[in-house]
C-alpha cells in the first residue's frame, strides 16, 4: 500500500468527513419523502405530535405497534428546532449517520491500530455505496446502527477491565436500541460480546466477570426499553400490550410473511451493497487468512458482522438495510486486509461499472419516449410487461445525471492511479450515490409528491364532506394533508355499502388493480408508476353490481 499523502492541506476544506456531508446534503434538502415507509414513519411522527401522545404511537388514529418510539420522540424533536418538513428529518438522519462515522474511527483506534487504520476503516465504511445511499433515509437501522456502536465501545471497554463503564455502554446502547427498533439490537450487537473470548484476552481471563457484566448490561438496557413499554401498554390497551411484547419481535422471526426471500439472498446482495470494494480491493489469500490470526481488530470485526449475518439469513425476512448495523464489523475486517502486505486498491473496475451504468442511464430517457422504435419495448409494452406510466416517469429523468455518473467512471478509469487510496475512492463512491438519489428526486420526485391529493382529503374532512379510502393506505396522505382526522378505509365487497350510506361522498385510492370499476374518475393524479383515483359516491351507485376482486383486497406492500 502506498502512504497517504502528507503534503495535502490538513485543513477543513479537505477533511475527508465534511466532503462527505457535502456530498450528501442535496440529497437531505431535495429528495422527499418515498411511499411507503417514509411517509408511513412521518404519519406517525405527525400524529405524536398533533395530539401530544408521546407514549403510544399512532396511525391513522390507531396504536401503531410495529415500531417502539424513539426515532418518532428524534422527528418531533427536529421539527421543533428546524421547521416542519420532510427535509428537516433527513438532516438529523444525516446527522446520526456522521455521528456513527466518529464513533466508528474512535472505536478503530480503541482497537489498538494506529491512526491510518482508524481513517481507512472510516473510509471503507463510508465509501460502501449502501451506506452512502441510506445515510439520510428515515427508516430505523442509521438510528439503530448509532446503538450498535454504542454498544460496541461498551464491549471495548470491557476488554480494557474497565468494568462499570463498560456495562454502563452495553445498557445506554441495547436500551436506545430497543428504543429504536426493538430486541433486534442484541442480533446486531449482543453477538459479538458474547464471542467476547474468541477477540478479547480480558474475556478469556476473566470470563465470569466479562458474561455478568454482559448480563447486566442487557438486563439494564431492557429496564431501559420497558420503562417506555410498560406505561405504554397499560395505556394503549391489552391489543397494543400483546402486538409490542409478543408479535413485534417474536412473529417477526418465526412467521415472517414480509419480504419473504430464500436463504442465500444476502449473499447476492452483498456484493453490491459493498461496492467500490467488491471490485476494487485486491489481497493475496494469506491476507485474508493470516489477518485474522495476528489482529484483534479483524477478529472483532468479523465476529461482529458474520454471525449476525448468518443469523439474518435464517430469517424469511429479508431487506438490505437490516444489515446496515454489521456492516462496520466488516469494515473493520477489510481495513486490516487493506493493510497487510501486497494489498491494494483499482479503482478502474469500479469506474467501468460507473461508465457503463451511466451512459445506460443517460440513454433511458430516450428509450422510454420512444419505445415503439425498439423491437424489445415495443414487444414488453403491448404484453404488459412495460406500463405507459413507468415509461413516462423514466422519460422526464435528465440525460444529465447519467452523463455526470459517467464522467466519473472515465476519471475512474483513465486516471485510475489517482484512486489507488481509500480517500478518493471512497469520495467518488459517495458521489455516485449521490448522483443516482439525485436523479430518483428530479425524476421520481414528481410522482411521489401527493400533496394534491392530501389537499383535496383534507378540504373534504374539514368541510364534513364523507371521504373513504379504497383499502389501506398506510397514513400516505397524513403528514403531507396535516391530517387531522383519520382517512377512513373501505374494503372493496364493502364498498357499494358505504356509498349507499354517503351518496354525497368521495372514493380514493392509489391502487391501480380496481378494473371492477368502471365508473368514470372524478379527478386522477399521477402517483409512481400509477395514479391517485377520486371518484363521487354516486358514480360507483350508478354503476352495476361490483364483481369480486381477483387479487386480496388489502395492499400487499408489507411492514418494514
Amino acid at each position: 500500500m502506498q502512504s497517504i499523502d502528507k503534503s495535502r492541506p490538513a485543513g477543513l476544506l479537505f477533511d475527508w468527513r465534511l466532503l462527505w456531508m457535502l456530498l450528501l446534503l442535496p440529497v437531505a434538502l431535495f429528495l422527499p419523502a418515498l411511499p411507503i415507509d417514509e411517509t408511513r414513519y412521518l404519519a406517525v411522527a405527525w400524529e405524536m405530535r398533533l395530539h401530544g401522545d408521546f407514549l403510544v404511537p399512532h396511525l391513522n388514529g390507531a396504536p401503531y405497534s410495529d415500531k417502539p418510539p424513539l426515532l418518532f420522540w428524534l422527528i418531533n424533536l427536529g421539527w421543533l428546532v428546524a421547521g416542519m418538513s420532510a427535509w428537516a428529518v433527513r438532516l438529523g438522519v444525516l446527522a446520526a449517520s456522521f455521528s456513527s462515522l466518529l464513533l466508528f474511527e474512535r472505536l478503530a483506534r480503541r482497537l489498538g491500530r494506529d491512526a491510518r487504520f482508524a481513517q481507512h476503516a472510516a473510509l471503507l465504511l463510508l465509501g460502501m455505496i449502501y451506506f452512502a445511499l441510506f445515510s439520510s433515509a428515515i427508516m430505523f437501522d442509521v438510528l439503530l446502527a448509532t446503538c450498535v456502536l454504542v454498544v460496541m465501545h461498551g464491549a471495548l471497554d470491557l476488554d480494557a477491565q474497565r468494568w462499570g463503564r463498560g456495562t454502563c455502554l452495553l445498557a445506554l446502547g441495547v436500551g436506545l436500541g430497543i428504543l429504536t427498533k426493538g430486541p433486534v439490537v442484541l442480533l446486531d450487537a449482543g453477538l459479538a460480546v458474547a464471542f467476547g473470548p474468541w477477540w478479547s484476552e480480558s474475556a478469556r481471563t476473566h470470563k465470569g466477570r466479562w458474561y455478568g457484566c454482559l448480563g447486566l448490561g442487557v438486563l439494564g438496557g431492557a429496564a431501559i426499553g420497558l420503562a417506555w413499554a410498560i406505561p405504554a401498554a397499560i395505556s394503549g390497551g391489552h391489543a397494543y400490550a400483546d402486538a409490542i411484547f409478543l408479535h413485534q419481535t417474536v412473529d417477526r422471526m418465526t412467521k415472517s410473511f414480509a419480504h419473504q426471500r430464500p436463504l442465500w439472498w444476502y449473499f447476492m446482495v452483498l456484493p453490491a451493497m459493498l461496492l467500490p470494494w467488491t471490485v476494487s480491493l485486491r489481497a493475496p489469500w494469506r491476507s485474508w487468512k493470516e489477518n485474522l490470526h495476528i489482529s484483534k481488530s479483524s477478529r472483532f470485526g468479523l465476529v461482529w458482522f458474520a454471525p449476525a449475518f448468518l443469523a439474518f439469513c435464517l430469517v424469511s425476512g429479508k431487506q438490505p438495510h437490516y444489515l446496515l448495523p454489521i456492516l462496520p464489523g466488516l469494515a473493520l475486517y477489510l481495513a486490516g486486509v487493506l493493510g497487510s502486505d501486497g494489498a491494494r486498491l483499482r479503482g478502474r473496475l469500479f469506474g467501468i461499472l460507473l461508465l457503463v451504468a451511466g451512459l445506460s442511464l443517460a440513454a433511458l430517457p430516450y428509450l422510454a419516449a420512444h419505445p415503439h422504435d425498439f423491437a424489445m419495448l415495443d414487444r414488453m409494452l403491448r404484453d404488459g410487461r412495460l406500463t405507459d406510466s413507468f415509461l413516462r416517469v423514466i422519460a422526464g429523468l435528465w440525460p444529465l445525471w447519467g452523463a455526470l455518473a459517467a464522467l466519473l467512471g472515465s476519471v475512474l478509469v483513465w486516471r485510475g492511479r489517482e484512486f489507488a487510496e481509500p480517500r478518493p475512492l471512497a469520495l467518488a463512491s459517495v458521489a455516485a450515490a449521490s448522483l443516482g438519489m439525485l436523479a430518483l428526486a428530479q425524476g421520481i420526485g414528481p410522482y411521489v409528491d401527493v400533496s394534491a391529493a392530501a389537499a383535496r382529503i383534507k378540504q373534504a374532512q374539514d368541510s364534513g364532506q364523507p371521504i373513504v379510502h379504497l383499502a389501506w393506505h398506510h397514513g400516505l396522505f397524513e403528514f403531507a394533508g396535516r391530517l387531522t382526522q383519520p382517512l377512513e378505509k373501505v374494503n372493496l365487497p364493502g364498498l357499494r355499502a358505504w356509498c349507499a350510506a354517503h351518496p354525497n361522498g368521495q372514493i380514493v385510492t392509489f391502487y391501480t388493480k380496481y378494473n371492477q370499476i368502471t365508473a368514470k374518475p372524478e379527478l386522477e393524479l399521477p402517483y409512481r408508476f400509477g395514479r391517485i383515483i377520486f371518484w363521487r359516491a354516486a358514480d360507483i351507485l350508478a354503476m352495476p353490481d361490483l364483481a369480486a376482486p381477483k387479487a386480496p383486497d388489502e395492499d400487499d406492500t408489507p411492514e418494514d
